[in-house]
């Protein structure tokens, strides 16, 4: 085969690839337009003002291990004496920058962190999340991202965009870059939650997502740290984290560096301890976890995007029993590693909760 006919063909599949990703940037922003004016469903907006109505639950009364998900020392003692104060949405109004929604947190608010955000409570029955900062090298920042930068306003709202252009008045390039990422990121959120709620609706949880203002206590002295970030509030759901069914542990096979300062560990479960479940309860669960597996699989396979289905971004809300999604990040599958050897890294998650379904034992 000549070179010129090779070329040719490399040409045409990259064309092709380019194509598919185009037509899934346009149908993924239809998709988010919708999710975005989908707020204002009735069913949604009443969920999210009972829970501002309601005031949270004391963390003694929840049933849930928060010691699984907290940081290590430095961190708390960090988020001690330099406490987030309060936290304000950002929008635009009267031609300029404009904060509502005060939120208010207190130390004792922080629950942990996760890759990509610090977690907090609410006075009332919500969390948030504040988007920490990563590198631009992080593969959170893959194919789906460049979709967001190339047609932002299929994954922004026009108060954002202008709101955007109004933060940079008067700014160098580079701190115009630094915010616009922050924009894009915002955007990435949203295009990540609108695939995944499109296809398991009734299993993710309902997700307000924003640029918001994040106000740092000095730790010396009066005033603030602000920061803008990209940030998303839920309602706060009694339950388990998938992580905490576990009722045995060990480590996985790792370097002793791996294992000392990032220890990964395998999981048996054991749903039993947390008392009688009726069968048909525990049908519908297998049920829900099949369909996320499938969809994980077909993901993979068809568009080469992993969905990051690790055991604490599922919970399993109680009394119900009932499974839920909330947190949704997708990688592209170049840039996720297979942390147990396995063919493709979606199966690292996919095997995980396969040894859940196993320990509900209805075979």
């Amino acid at each position: 085969m000549k070179f010129k006919d090779i070329a040719k063909r490399v040409r045409n599949r990259i064309q092709r690839a380019g194509q598919g990703i185009s037509d899934r940037g346009k149908e993924a922003g239809r998709s988010v337009r919708s999710i975005i004016g989908s707020f204002s469903d009735e069913y949604i907006e009443s969920a999210f003002r009972k829970a501002r109505e309601t005031i949270a639950p004391e963390r003694d009364f929840l049933p849930a291990d928060f010691q699984l998900r907290q940081s290590y020392w430095p961190r708390r003692l960090y988020e001690r004496m330099v406490p987030v104060s309060h936290v304000f949405r950002m929008g635009m109004r009267y031609k300029r920058e404009h904060l509502e929604d005060f939120m208010p947190i207190s130390p004792e608010h922080y629950i942990g962190r996760g890759s990509y955000k610090f977690v907090y409570s609410l006075p009332w029955k919500m969390v948030l999340k504040i988007s920490r900062r990563v590198l631009p090298s992080d593969p959170i920042f893959g194919s789906m991202y460049r979709e967001v930068d190339q047609r932002p306003e299929e994954f922004l709202s026009q108060e954002e965009l202008a709101l955007y252009d109004f933060l940079c008045e008067g700014k160098g390039k580079g701190k115009r870059d630094r915010l616009w990422s922050q924009f894009l990121r915002l955007g990435m959120e949203r295009y990540h939650y609108a695939k995944v709620r499109e296809a398991l609706p009734d299993l993710v949880l309902p997700t307000k997502f924003f640029m918001g203002v994040r106000y740092r206590k000095k730790p010396f002295g009066e005033g603030h740290y602000e920061s803008i970030r990209p940030m998303d509030s839920q309602i706060m759901l009694v339950g388990k984290h998938l992580k905490e069914f576990a009722s045995a542990a060990v480590h996985s096979e790792q370097n002793k560096l791996m294992s000392r300062f990032f220890p990964r560990w395998d999981f048996e479960f054991d749903v039993g301890r947390f008392g009688r479940i009726k069968k048909k309860v525990l049908l519908k669960i297998t049920e829900d976890f099949r369909r996320l597996i499938e969809y994980t699989e077909t993901l993979a396979r068809e568009e080469k995007l992993i969905l990051d289905i690790h055991t604490e971004n599922l919970i399993i809300t109680l009394p119900e029993f009932e499974l839920k999604i909330f947190d949704f990040h997708l990688f592209d599958e170049h840039l996720y590693e297979s942390t147990q050897g396995l063919a493709s890294p979606e199966q690292d998650h996919i095997a995980v909760l396969e040894r859940f379904v196993d320990s509900l034992d209805l075979h």
